[in-house]
């Protein structure tokens, strides 16, 4: 077997919490170099990781003929541009979320990928937990009828992320919550409801918890480093979105930093023949979080609630991480199909393009 071997660019805390540890995990991979501008940290996670080379210029990695592949874990504004510098180079690609701040982005890293023929996916590694893998299975074994109603929400009370640094700086971050967390719950929504194409999205978002928000811990503390953390704080911390799809199903989207309400990640899927509620705590960066899993079917005119066997916890960082990254190295040695594809990437970004629109203007934008 060809060893891969990797390039890691950015050395945050989804390098070090992420894809570092879940590269060391896999048989015939080897972790080549780092880069990051922040020369302290860069060389703290080099020798942590024992990883061989180091570099403060991302380009002087993409030099290196014998990397395969990189994982992009930089700002979010530096995703499409240095997506597109690996691919030219002859690189395959894992971008962290977003892939793009703006779908016009989106679009030219896709056509640079198309025409390299690399492999390129963007890091929506909730939809690889066991349970919505599961939920999958119930959509395509048609268990659940025709699906034609979603809420999902992500929603935290206090939880904004490296207040004053780079994820609360629309310039560089593109966004607030929405982009951060409600990227993920559009995506296990668009998977469920059969990747439907959007009519008309009507949206709102919310920045009022903003002057008094704190520090939600992530980044982690031992990742920052020489972090700048004295950055505009101009983003979001609440994004509402009421989606409709050609197909006449429809989506009720809920993204949040802080707020007074529940907490948690809350998938419920509306079947013609079942349906399906997911709840997951969230809480500290170590902890197995609960998962309550729940199938409402009809039974001889009774609907029961059914609790599929399934772990009673969940660690974000054992299991579907892990399993996203052996997902990108076996598709690089063509042993599976990309399970995200460009068409999806570029329809997700379009969307949340589409939202933030709807909540500037506040007006319902149609496709």
């Amino acid at each position: 077997m060809k060893k891969i071997k990797v390039g890691v660019i950015g050395a945050g805390g989804i390098a070090q919490y992420g894809h570092i540890p879940s590269y060391k995990t896999i048989e015939g991979v080897e972790i080549t170099a780092l880069s990051d501008p922040n020369e302290a940290k860069l060389h703290e996670v080099k020798d942590k990781f024992s990883i061989d080379k180091a570099f403060t210029d991302y380009k002087k990695l993409l030099e290196i003929d014998e990397i395969d592949a990189v994982s992009i874990c930089t700002p979010n504004y530096l995703h499409a541009r240095m997506a597109l510098d690996a691919l030219r180079c002859g690189k395959n690609v894992l971008c962290e979320k977003p892939f793009a701040v703006t779908a016009k982005e989106a679009e030219e890293v896709i056509r640079e990928a198309e025409k390299s023929g690399k492999i390129l996916l963007e890091n929506l590694s909730l939809r690889y937990d066991l349970t919505h893998r599961i939920i999958q299975e119930y959509v395509r074994e048609e268990r659940l009828g025709r699906l034609y109603y979603a809420k999902c929400s992500y929603l935290r009370r206090k939880g904004h992320p490296g207040i004053g640094g780079w994820f609360t700086n629309k310039k560089e971050s593109g966004g607030g919550c929405l982009i951060d967390l409600g990227i993920h719950m559009l995506d296990l929504a668009l998977c469920s409801l059969g990747q439907p194409k959007p009519v008309s999205v009507t949206a709102s978002t919310y920045d009022y918890l903003i002057p008094q928000a704190t520090d939600g811990g992530w980044p982690p503390d031992d990742t920052r480093i020489n972090d700048d953390f004295d950055k505009k704080v101009d983003i979001e911390d609440l994004a509402t979105a009421f989606i409709k799809f050609n197909n006449g199903s429809t989506l009720l989207l809920e993204a949040g930093w802080a707020g007074y309400s529940e907490i948690g990640v809350k998938v419920s899927l509306f079947g013609t023949k079942a349906g399906v509620e997911l709840v997951k705590s969230v809480g500290g960066i170590d902890e197995h979080r609960p998962i309550k899993f729940t199938l409402y079917e009809e039974h001889n005119g009774r609907i029961y609630e059914i609790h599929p066997e399934t772990p009673s916890t969940y660690s974000y960082w054992e299991d579907s991480f892990p399993f996203f990254i052996r997902h990108f190295i076996a598709c690089i040695r063509g042993e599976e199909e990309p399970g995200i594809t460009p068409d999806e990437i570029l329809l997700r970004q379009k969307i949340i393009d589409a939202v933030y629109l709807s909540a500037e203007k506040g007006i319902t934008v149609t496709f």
